[in-house]
């Protein structure tokens, strides 16, 4: 009778043991998953966030250089950009020398770069995700309009 005892107990820990090892190995498997997901959603939405606001420089570009008369001056946009993609915060950096908008992400560290096509000139700078002024003016005076991207 105790052999039989035995048995029970030693079947029982044995199924415990491998039960305890598949939920351990399925978490781990799934773990990874998720923070794979996690990046590309990031990605993502950084895509889309660089998409809006190029979209909205191009804008500010096409109707400064409207005017041949050079009636406009001056013109200026107020884009409200999410203040977080994918539960992170981001920065975007202007870069004139290669026309592009490089958004990053904090946790996960995602870069994203977005290429505007622009007639007028960037200005290099650096904002914080949430509401950007996009402003088209002669900020030299050398009579040529350049856009600049700051924090609303």
């Amino acid at each position: 009778m105790s052999e039989r005892a035995v048995s029970t107990t030693l079947g029982f820990v044995l199924t415990l043991s491998i039960t305890t090892i598949l939920i351990s190995g399925i978490m781990a498997g799934a773990g990874g998953y998720v923070a794979t997901e996690h990046e590309r959603v990031t990605e993502t939405e950084l895509e889309v966030v660089g998409q809006r606001l190029a979209a909205n420089l191009e804008s500010v570009d096409r109707m400064a250089s409207s005017s041949d008369d050079e009636t406009v001056e001056r013109v200026s946009t107020r884009l409200e950009l999410p203040n977080r993609v994918a539960g992170t915060t981001y920065r975007i950096s202007v870069e004139s020398g290669s026309n592009q908008l490089v958004l990053r992400s904090v946790d996960p560290e995602v870069t994203v770069s977005v290429t505007v096509e622009t007639t007028a000139q960037l200005e290099d700078g650096s904002v914080d995700a949430g509401v950007v002024i996009v402003t088209s003016d002669d900020f030299d005076g050398d009579g040529d309009h350049e856009l600049e991207v700051t924090n609303g």
